[in-house]
């Protein structure tokens, strides 16, 4: 192995649209790392809306295009709050 990750792993033209509220917020690229949908945000980039969020029980459909140019959806997806860092979302 090489050491790089599988082109079908790295995500761009990401969108997460909230399934109860219709929010909506374009963090641009994220990644698949143990089966989780994570996002690391740059130092310019703009957080999530708060009424995306807002609510621990919602649900959320991730659009987006992965490095192989396929395009990929998760529905159903929830939010893990990780605390360790306010620039890192991530979604299972």
């Amino acid at each position: 192995m090489n050491g790089h990750a599988s082109p079908a792993t790295q995500l761009h033209d990401v969108r997460i649209v909230n399934e109860q509220t219709g929010a909506a917020w374009h963090p641009g690229r994220a990644a698949i790392e143990g089966g989780a949908i994570v996002i690391r945000l740059a130092a310019r980039a703009a957080p999530p809306p708060d009424d995306l969020l807002a609510r621990r029980a919602s649900t959320f459909t991730i659009t987006a295009v992965d490095g192989g140019g396929r395009s990929r959806r998760f529905p159903h997806a929830t939010y893990v709050p990780e605390k360790s860092d306010e620039r890192t979302f991530i979604f299972r």
